[in-house]
Order: structure tokens, then C-alpha cells, then sequence
């Protein structure tokens, strides 16, 4: 089963069902727009994100609405419910902020929320200090400061004052059975804080708080299974950056990091799928 859009000049914009059984396909179409306003795009990534919810692919909808664009900084086409986003391939962008402390010998130790066990995605498993979805109409450095808020009470004069930005990476990710393939994006920020320091769970997102020094950091990177899969890069690029990975530990230090910058995979459709269709 696919979910596709076709968009050409002759036709009207709309979603597609194709339903493949023993060679044999039928299209079903879900949605039709006449007119390719921001409002009628919205209308229907509302609709094919029902479609969604009705063939149980998704549980539900999230209710935070993501930006749809050709590029980052570019305009937005239209908006999609954060739970149906990887089905259409969306750009998935995220803030994080690592809440860090020197200790009295010189070493780094790096806060670590365990996300709460009520989560749909990965229970229980390990984030930075601080991690969240940008929303639409949200700037990043805003969200930074309305999650560590939300998440972890950290007070907002605290982050404006203190956060320092530290870049961004970039992975392609999907579905363990290869669907959902999609472009994340992931902007730093680090922190540093004092020994008293201790963030605590607010809004019910994260369960506890651990601080962790680099070292049990770099081991759960290598082989642990504590970290939500993602965050391994988050992760990773902390250690480099705080001089923890270093090209002397780690012959594989070029790969890893151009791996943290990957572009997004575009695949163009061929073959009875985009038969009559010119990709926009």
C-alpha cells in the first residue's frame, strides 16, 4: 500500500491510494484540490493524514503541526500533524540543549533526561538535557527556551543568558522495514551550569534526571542500548566537540563526521506510479 502525490499541469493536485496485490494495482484517489493555495494544501495533508489514522498506521494525530518546505529557511507550502510527517517524507527539526558542568578536577559531566515511560516512542530511553519538535511559527532558539521550561524547569533568563549555540547535524532516518525515510535535522545548544544545578521532570515528558560523566556518555555511545537511537549523534557530537573523541581514540573520525551531516536523499519516481505526472 502507498500513499503518493500527483501533481501536473492537466490535473488537479491529489492524493493517491495505490493498493498492490499479486502484480496487480489499483489506484484509489482520497483527495482532490483544484487550487494550490497554502489553505487548500493544509486541507489536504488534514485529509490524507485521516487517511492515515483510519488504516492504522498512526494511533492518532499529535495535534503539533510541522512546516512543509522545498528547503530549510524556504517559504512553507503547507503544514502536517507531527504524527503522519515521516509518511510524506517531511524534514523532521528538533532542538537540543546540553546542560553540561565542570567538576572540581577539571572534568565534564552532561545532564541526561530519561524520557517517560508513558511515551509512544522509545519508553524509558535516554535524551539530553532537553529535547524537542520545533512546532510551526516557533524559532528555534524560542522553542530551546519554551522546552528546558516545560521539560526540565529550567527558568527562562537561565537559557537565554547561558545557552550557547553549537550547530546543527543532519541524518536520514526511517522504519525499521525501510518506510518513513526522511531528513532529520538537530540544532545544539550547550549549557554550562553550576555543581548545585539539578533540573527537575515538569510537564510529565521526562521521568528522572541523571548527570553522567563523558565516559559512561561514550560508552553507551559505542555499545550501550540506554540512548534513544537518534541521540547517539547528538551525543556524539558533544564528545568531539568536548574533546572526549579525539582523531588520535578514533581512526574513523572522518566518517563519523561527515555521517553527521548527510544531505537528503531525494529518489525520483519512475514507472506506472508517476505515469502522466511532472514532479513539482
Amino acid at each position: 500500500m502507498l500513499i503518493t502525490c500527483r501533481i501536473n499541469r492537466e490535473n488537479p493536485t491529489c492524493f493517491q491510494l495505490i493498493d498492490c496485490k499479486d502484480d496487480n494495482c489499483t489506484t484509489h484517489v482520497l483527495a482532490i484540490i483544484n487550487d494550490k493555495t497554502t489553505e487548500d494544501r493544509n486541507m489536504l495533508m488534514n485529509e490524507a493524514t485521516n487517511i492515515l489514522v483510519r488504516c492504522g498506521l498512526i494511533p492518532k494525530k499529535h495535534g503539533e503541526l510541522f512546516s512543509v518546505s522545498r528547503g530549510w529557511c524556504e517559504d512553507s507550502l503547507c503544514v502536517v500533524d507531527r504524527n503522519a510527517a515521516p509518511f510524506f517524507g517531511v524534514t523532521s527539526v528538533g532542538v537540543h540543549l546540553n546542560c553540561f558542568v565542570r567538576t572540581e578536577h577539571g572534568n565534564v559531566e552532561v545532564w541526561m533526561a530519561r524520557r517517560a515511560s508513558t511515551k509512544s516512542k522509545y519508553p524509558s530511553k535516554w535524551d539530553p538535557t532537553v529535547a524537542g519538535g520545533l512546532p510551526v511559527g516557533m524559532g528555534l532558539f524560542e522553542n530551546v527556551i519554551k522546552e528546558a521550561e516545560e521539560e526540565a524547569g529550567i527558568p527562562n533568563t537561565m537559557v537565554t543568558i547561558g545557552a550557547k549555540s553549537a550547530g546543527v547535524l543532519s541524518q536520514m532516518t526511517c522504519c525499521s522495514d525501510g518506510s518513513c525515510l526522511k531528513q532529520s535535522l538537530y540544532f545544539i545548544w550547550d549549557m554550562e551550569v553550576d555543581k548545585d544545578f539539578i533540573p527537575h521532570p515538569a510537564d510529565g515528558e521526562v521521568d528522572k534526571f541523571e548527570r553522567w560523566s563523558v565516559e559512561t556518555l561514550e560508552s553507551e555511545v559505542r555499545q550501550g542500548e540506554r540512548l534513544r537511537p537518534a541521540m547517539r549523534l547528538v551525543a556524539t557530537d558533544f564528545l568531539i566537540r568536548h574533546g572526549v573523541i579525539t582523531p588520535d581514540r578514533e581512526p574513523q573520525l572522518v566518517k563519523i563526521q561527515s555521517a553527521m551531516h548527510q544531505d537528503r536523499y531525494i529518489f525520483p519516481h519512475k514507472g506506472a506510479i508517476n505515469s502522466g505526472a511532472s514532479e513539482n
